[in-house]
């Protein structure tokens, strides 16, 4: 995807707080940024097959992360994610080695390595 264009980034994070942070960050960066607080709101949303890419929690109440992302594979062309967490665990990153086009990116992370990841996914968008 070229530098130029708007990205539709597509955040799944239950915390509001960590969920305003990364929406102003994507915003920013002059992305459109829709931020849903569990898997389940987000399933439902009629767009979410032709967004740019996915900021994903990896550990959301009710559907993880990893289960959501699995559900998203599913799609004829599943935008690339990353899969967002503050655990440090190699299981996680197994988890996503499973998954089709999804990096993982601990949070705490600042402002330009969440740019960095979100160029890497954009660079793998449909």
């Amino acid at each position: 995807m070229p530098v130029n264009k708007q990205a539709h980034v597509v955040i799944v994070e239950d915390d509001p707080d960590v969920r305003d942070s990364l929406c102003a960050i994507i915003t920013a960066l002059g992305h459109q940024c829709v931020a849903f607080e569990s898997a389940e709101k987000t399933l439902c949303y009629q767009e979410l097959a032709d967004c740019d890419c996915l900021l994903v929690d990896f550990n959301l109440p009710g559907m993880s992360g990893t289960d959501f992302l699995q559900e998203v594979q599913q799609f004829s062309d599943p935008p690339p994610a990353c899969l967002y967490t503050g655990r440090v665990d190699p299981r996680i990153h197994d988890a996503a080695a499973g998954l089709q086009n999804t990096l993982v990116l601990e949070k705490g992370n600042d402002s330009n390595s969440i740019a960095n990841y979100l160029q890497q996914l954009l660079d793998q968008s449909h």
